[in-house]
């Protein structure tokens, strides 16, 4: 945190100073700290009623969804120290048949790599959590990518492949009541890499060096579990 020698930080009656309320001072702490925003677009079908998404995909009935996420890391350095690699995102993009855009009603849940178990092995998530609204109707969705030790040339689908599961409001206690998968074109991967930024009061510099860190843990963490075959 940097402090600025020529203002005084107590109250001082006689100059007219007055000391800094303690959410000034969060808010100048978190603005100095470097962050991380970045944009990403996935288009696929899912179908309602349905509650795997790899059916919901490929049924008769399935349904276009378009889904728009911005992701937001406070702290990157924090984000990559975090064994759950913790951000928040927020939707929206559209679900025409349902009635239209979809609105994010609150901050989602966003993690990268994630540690978890799948079918009694583990494996890597990327995670996408939050609560939707489109055509009048709230959902929880359940967004995840799946990566687990496998030849190289999946890494692709797996990166750009989320599965998407919409629970009632009341969250995951319940049956899914509609599923379907999600996929990120090669155009859509290039701006998705366009948009990433640093944010924070940071120097010019120092945003390159930052940038350049998340790069390198992303690209390690994919060479760790495609190349070397690690799970965890």
């Amino acid at each position: 945190m940097v402090m600025q020698a020529d203002q005084p930080t107590d109250t001082d009656p006689d100059n007219g100073y007055d000391a800094p309320s303690s959410a000034d001072v969060r808010k100048t702490v978190l603005f100095a700290r470097p962050g991380l925003h970045f944009g990403e677009v996935m288009s696929g079908m899912i179908t309602m009623g349905c509650t795997e998404p790899s059916k919901g995909y490929q049924d008769d009935a399935a349904i276009a969804m378009r889904l728009e996420v911005t992701v937001e890391v406070p702290n990157l350095p924090a984000f990559l120290r975090d064994p759950s690699h913790r951000g928040r995102w927020s939707a929206a993009g559209s679900i025409p048949v349902l009635g239209g855009d979809i609105e994010g009603t609150g901050v989602g849940d966003f993690r990268l790599f994630q540690r978890a178990i799948k079918n009694e092995q583990g494996i890597r998530e990327m995670v996408y959590d939050s609560i939707i609204s489109v055509g009048g109707q709230t959902f929880c969705m359940r967004g995840r990518k799946y990566l687990e030790p496998s030849p190289p040339w999946r890494l692709w689908a797996a990166t750009t492949t989320l599965h998407v599961q919409l629970f009632p409001l009341a969250g995951e206690r319940g049956q899914a009541v509609g599923a379907g998968i999600l996929r990120l074109t090669l155009w859509a991967f290039v701006r998705q890499l366009l948009s990433m930024r640093i944010t924070g009061k940071v120097k010019w510099y120092d945003k390159v060096r930052h940038l350049f860190s998340f790069y390198r843990f992303f690209v390690t963490s994919l060479v760790n579990t495609y190349l070397k075959g690690r799970r965890w």
